[in-house]
């Protein structure tokens, strides 16, 4: 399973990069911006690498770290965007960058720890390692229901006929990353 959601991931973060480089493509939708683009690369590249075991401690520290920003970044972002609509697509920011952080926290405490920013003696962490010791239980099931959430509402979009090809790509993006983030998370609580 880990290898059929890393190779999901793939598409997603090449289709990601392109939009990313080339903003205004044709038929982009008004809600989906350069910065999610972005963000998708960033978190669907550090899903790969932690679905492959690639992602090193250091890895996941910077991974922390930058899911951090992206929960700032949306929750900002929604702040912004519910004055000029659009917010709900930095909802679904906040949502996947909470969830990369519960993800990745098994994996960056130890090194935290063993830099004097935490506690120590909480194991290797990892997919399956579950999540006691680094979060309330209720954080996992709140993101997960978040996750399934961001997948029910944008797949009608995706297969709906209306909209352009581009923003149904767009929001495939969204239903991808979405499911193998639930199914990443259900891995780890």
């Amino acid at each position: 399973m880990p290898l059929v959601l890393a190779a999901s991931l793939l598409p997603v973060a090449a289709y990601c990069s392109v939009g990313a480089v080339a903003p205004g493509r044709e038929g982009t939708s008004r809600e989906h911006r350069r910065d999610l683009d972005v963000w998708h690369v960033l978190m669907a590249s550090s899903m790969t690498a932690m679905l492959l075991g690639a992602l090193t401690r250091q890895l996941a520290v910077a991974t922390l770290a930058v899911s951090a920003i992206g929960l700032c970044w949306g929750v900002l972002a929604v702040e912004r965007g519910s004055r000029r609509s659009g917010g709900e697509v930095h909802l679904r920011l906040v949502v996947g960058a909470g969830a990369m952080a519960v993800m990745t926290l098994p994996l960056a405490a130890p090194a935290m720890a063993s830099a004097g920013h935490g506690s120590g003696g909480m194991g290797s962490g990892g997919m399956g390692s579950g999540m006691a010791g680094y979060a309330p239980f209720p954080l996992p099931l709140v993101l997960l229901a978040g996750l399934v959430m961001v997948a029910a509402v944008r797949l009608p979009v995706v297969v709906r006929r209306s909209p352009s090809a581009v923003v149904r790509l767009d929001a495939g993006c969204d239903v991808v990353m979405a499911v193998a983030m639930a199914a990443m998370l259900l891995a780890v609580v």
